[in-house]
């Protein structure tokens, strides 16, 4: 009885867990829809890193160097608002337009700054 006890609870504490991280990975999600007019947020992370895929097409128009300061303003606001975010080493942040096209991933480390860029 005890044993059955103890794998419900466990049971229990892993299903809130993985509902809290998929609350907490929509709430995100919707945040980026909201705040920067991003039409598609897609995002996916571990323990050590995240990946954003972040579709707009009113930023079509902008240049590799204008995405790659809007990577730094997205990760700066996620940052100071979602601490599980600023305790990841490594943040990519993929940019794509209308109809999904990607155009250029950028790849920041836990200070913010560009360790890679990847053109499409």
């Amino acid at each position: 009885m005890k044993n059955k006890f103890i794998i419900l609870l466990i049971s229990i504490c892993s299903f809130l867990s993985c509902n809290s991280e998929f609350g907490n990975s929509f709430k995100i999600m919707n945040d980026l829809r909201s705040k920067f007019d991003f039409n598609s947020v897609e995002m996916s992370w571990d323990d050590v890193s995240a990946e954003f895929t972040l579709q707009d097409i009113d930023h079509n128009d902008l240049s590799i160097e204008d995405l790659n300061s809007y990577s730094k303003k997205v990760d700066n606001y996620l940052k100071g608002k979602y601490p599980r975010i600023d305790s990841l080493n490594v943040k990519k942040y993929l940019f794509s337009g209308a109809g999904g096209f990607e155009i250029v991933e950028f790849t920041l480390d836990k200070t913010g700054n560009l360790i890679g860029t990847k053109k499409y």
